[in-house]
């Protein structure tokens, strides 16, 4: 307070303030994205430099603006933008067609052919500058006109509070939507999509170019994630990363196909994709595949893609993961095979000298006591496998679904070596001691520390509901990425099912 016979000060003014706090304001402002305030790039240069740059950091293209994009992103921009999403929105179709059986390829296949061809062709004059991601995405807006309200086709969003408590009923369908015609009743799915709707949404894309792609050297990151529904052949999204000649890292969010024979599909086809797709360059891979089952919503029997004779036979995903994964510095499979089936395949002399990370998944990983000797073997195997990998700091093996979760975790930090069992259900790791001595002897073998010589072993309860296998991984807090962040809350979303 002013003393009496003094002036009262003059108001603090933005100018008062230190640069770095009115940077940290301006970022903040930038990261809420209020209406309008990309705009706000316009009042000054200081003001420019940041909200510029947030403007420019990820880019989602239309095709109606690819002819723009190279004027938008020219030379003196380039460096600011980080990412770029290329969504492809596809012709909307009526009630009619939604319900009408269709045949098995896309006739939609050339509008993405030649979007991917024309974003190629701007890219490839591109010199490379740091980082750069390349994300695809294509969809119908009419995909969730009919039966699919409760997806999402595209989105960013993600889940700011990792500790939020948001009752999950605030997820539901929003508008709260009503139609008898497509199978929902006042906000709730209560009728199954046809298969003809379902085999719709998942249709198959077929890339073809007249001509080669043309080589990019900017992109370092590439990104295909679940929302991108319609079925990209892996041998086709070979094609794309032959042209993508500096890609280090890759995010490849599939959709499994049901039924035994659907499985040999999918699986046969991303070995191929692996095995003669994969970049040399790549250092990270991560795999994530969603499915029908794990929603139990769609009908079962939906293998209708036929490229199983568009690949050589005798193809094995778990070998053919366990070769080129000696090269990589970080790998996270979930769900298209277990680790049982990579470990199967590892050769007695081989190393992995690069490893830094590995996140695997496994059906044997569940609370059912019958289980619990095959636990011990897997996470024996494992421990003798990480004594293989002399860089590894982080190893993940989980599994979880709808009223299940859990993870056993072997993390080397600034506090030390640990092994933790983190579950909605309890697994003694104290009391076995084989699974204790193998992780012991990865800790032993670590090539970058010589201070830890004590494994620490933990277990953490979650004592919360599950409601996917989403919320499955955000309860987990895995310490290394398996899934992409908006990935995974649209999986949250979509998998919760409200209480009647």
């Amino acid at each position: 307070m002013a003393a009496p016979g003094q002036t009262k000060p003059d108001s603090l003014s933005w100018a008062c303030l230190p640069a770095e706090i009115r940077g940290l304001i301006l970022q903040a402002i930038a990261r809420q994205k209020h209406p309008g305030w990309a705009s706000l790039a316009s009042v000054c240069r200081e003001w420019q430099s940041v909200f510029e740059h947030a403007n420019f950091d990820k880019l989602k293209l239309r095709v109606s603006r690819l002819d723009d994009f190279s004027r938008i992103a020219s030379p003196q921009r380039r460096h600011m933008i980080r990412h770029i999403c290329l969504d492809v929105e596809l012709p909307r179709y009526t009630c009619d067609d939604c319900a009408r059986r269709l045949s098995t390829w896309d006739d939609t296949s050339p509008v993405v052919s030649d979007a991917v061809w024309k974003l190629f062709s701007i890219l490839s004059a591109w010199e490379p500058a740091g980082g750069l991601a390349l994300e695809l995405n294509a969809y119908s807006p009419s995909d969730r006109d009919h039966w699919f309200k409760d997806i999402h086709l595209s989105t960013d969003d993600v889940e700011e509070d990792e500790d939020s408590n948001t009752p999950l009923d605030a997820w539901r369908t929003e508008p709260r939507c009503h139609d008898p015609d497509h199978g929902w009743f006042r906000g709730r799915r209560a009728v199954e999509p046809p298969r003809s709707a379902v085999m719709r949404l998942f249709r198959p894309i077929i890339l073809r170019f007249q001509k080669p792609l043309p080589q990019v050297r900017a992109v370092t990151r590439f990104l295909l994630r679940r929302q991108f529904r319609r079925c990209v052949c892996p041998s086709d999204i070979s094609l794309l990363l032959d042209s993508l000649v500096r890609v280090e890292r890759m995010v490849y969010e599939s959709w499994g196909l049901s039924g035994p024979s659907g499985k040999q599909v999918r699986q046969q086809a991303v070995a191929f994709m692996v095995r003669d797709g994969l970049p040399g360059t790549l250092k990270s891979l991560t795999i994530f595949e969603d499915s029908y089952e794990l929603y139990n919503r769609f009908p079962r029997r939906l293998s209708d893609i036929h490229w199983l004779n568009l690949f050589p036979d005798g193809l094995q995903l778990g070998a053919t993961f366990a070769f080129r994964s000696r090269n990589l510095q970080h790998l996270s499979i979930s769900f298209l095979i277990n680790a049982e089936e990579l470990f199967r395949h590892c050769q007695p002399a081989w190393n992995w000298p690069h490893m830094q990370s590995l996140a695997l998944t496994s059906d044997v990983l569940d609370q059912e006591e019958r289980r619990r000797r095959r636990i011990s073997l897997l996470l024996r195997r494992a421990g003798r496998m990480a004594q293989r990998m002399p860089k590894l700091h982080t190893f993940v093996l989980w599994n979880g679904g709808r009223g299940h979760a859990c993870a056993f975790i072997y993390r080397v930090d600034k506090d030390g070596v640990a092994i933790t069992w983190r579950a909605t259900w309890r697994l003694a790791l104290a009391e076995d001691p084989l699974v204790i001595r193998e992780w012991r002897l990865a800790a032993a073998r670590l090539r970058f520390t010589e201070r830890f010589t004590e494994l620490q072993i933990k277990q953490q309860r979650i004592f919360r509901d599950i409601s996917s296998h989403g919320d499955a991984i955000y309860r987990l807090k895995l310490p290394c990425q398996v899934i992409e962040p908006a990935s995974l809350w649209q999986i949250r979303r979509e998998g919760h099912r409200p209480a009647r």
